[in-house]
C-alpha cells in the first residue's frame, strides 16, 4: 500500500500541476473565453478524455506506445501547434464582430479538447516518468500506477473545469465594449499554448 505521506504529497504535486497553464489549459481558457462556459466545459472533458486514454496507457505498462510517442514527439507537438494556431487566427479574425461567431457544437468542443491533449506528446511522459516514483510494491506496481492515475484524472477534471468557470467568468465582465478585448485576448492566449508547445522538450 502507498504511505499516507507518499499519497498526500503525490495530491499536493497533482494540484500543483493542476494549476500550472500548459496548452491544454490555453485551449480550455481561449475557448471559454470566446463561446462561454458550456464550451469550455465540453472542452475541457474532451481534454481530460484524452488524459484518461494516457494515464490507462502508462497504468498498463504498454511501453511501446511511449516508445511510438517519443519516436514522432516533434511531428505530434508540431501538428498540435499548428491547430491551435489555427484556431487563434479563427478567433482573431471574428472578434468584435457584431454577429458573434456561433459557439462550436458539443462534438467540435470536445474533439478539439482531445486533438490537443494527443497533440501534446510530453504529457505521456511526463506521466511514465512521474507516476513510478510513487509506487512502493515495484514487484506489481500496475495497481497502485492506476489507483495514482485514478487520482490525477480526477484533480486534473476539477482543474480544468474551475480554469473553464473563471474563464467564463471574465468573459462576462468583459461583454459589451470590451467584447474585441475578449475575443483578441482569447486567440492570443491559444497561441501562447501553441508557443509552449513548440518550446516543449523531452526532458
Amino acid at each position: 500500500m502507498i504511505s499516507a505521506e507518499s499519497l498526500a504529497l503525490f495530491v499536493l504535486a497533482c494540484i500543483a500541476l493542476g494549476a500550472t497553464p500548459g496548452p491544454n489549459v490555453a485551449l480550455i481558457v481561449g475557448t471559454s473565453l470566446k463561446h462561454g462556459r458550456q464550451a469550455g466545459i465540453l472542452t475541457a472533458m474532451g481534454v481530460n478524455v484524452g488524459l484518461i486514454a494516457q494515464l490507462a496507457l502508462v497504468a498498463g505498462g504498454l511501453a511501446y506506445v511511449v516508445e511510438a510517442f517519443s519516436r514522432h514527439f516533434d511531428l505530434v507537438r508540431y501538428a498540435g501547434a499548428a491547430y491551435l494556431v489555427w484556431l487563434a487566427v479563427m478567433q482573431w479574425r471574428s472578434a468584435g464582430k457584431a454577429v458573434e461567431a456561433p459557439a462550436p457544437s458539443a462534438h467540435a468542443a470536445f474533439g478539439r479538447g482531445l486533438a490537443v491533449a494527443f497533440a501534446n506528446p510530453k504529457t505521456l511522459l511526463f506521466h511514465a516518468a512521474f507516476l513510478p516514483q510513487f509506487v512502493t510494491n515495484t514487484a506489481d506496481p500496475v495497481p497502485q500506477i492506476a489507483l495514482l492515475a485514478a487520482i490525477f484524472a480526477v484533480i486534473a477534471l476539477v482543474g480544468d473545469m474551475l480554469w473553464a468557470v473563471v474563464a467564463d467568468k471574465a468573459r462576462a465582465a468583459l461583454k459589451g465594449r470590451f467584447t474585441l478585448v475578449a475575443d483578441r485576448v482569447s486567440a492570443g492566449i491559444l497561441v501562447g499554448g501553441a508557443a509552449l508547445l513548440l518550446a516543449a522538450g523531452r526532458r
